[in-house]
């Protein structure tokens, strides 16, 4: 039988299975947490009042093992599983429908503005 390492696990976003790796897998929580997509790596953040967001870090895993590397030498990523992978995956689902279903924030008249100031280097 094949080890597929979790794979059967994996939820999906926009059609391709995302990987969920943090450097504590015993606990979580006191460790930091990493969702893959075809977008790249992000980091899951967890504010003071429990809020959830996920940060840009990375574009490949070796990127993503350099940061984490020069952060803290001896920490490794671990594939997370079971209901906190779960937890992670449906934040992350979560957060990005909410991006993609918010209508963007600036208007045109920004935008031109925008391509004036590009337009004259400033």
């Amino acid at each position: 039988m094949v080890d597929n390492g979790g794979q059967s696990e994996q939820d999906e976003f926009r059609g391709v299975q995302i990987q969920i790796l943090g450097t504590n897998p015993d606990t979580p929580e006191k460790g930091r947490i990493f969702v893959w997509t075809k977008m790249g790596w992000f980091e899951r953040l967890k504010g003071s009042s429990g809020n959830v967001a996920f940060s840009s870090v990375a574009d490949s895993e070796e990127e993503l093992r350099d940061l984490i590397s020069r952060d803290n030498p001896r920490a490794d990523l671990r594939e997370l599983g079971g209901k906190y992978r779960k937890k992670v995956s449906e934040e992350f689902i979560e957060q990005s429908r909410s991006y993609s279903d918010s209508p963007e924030d600036s208007s045109e008249e920004p935008d031109e503005d925008d391509q004036e100031y590009h337009q004259h280097g400033l």
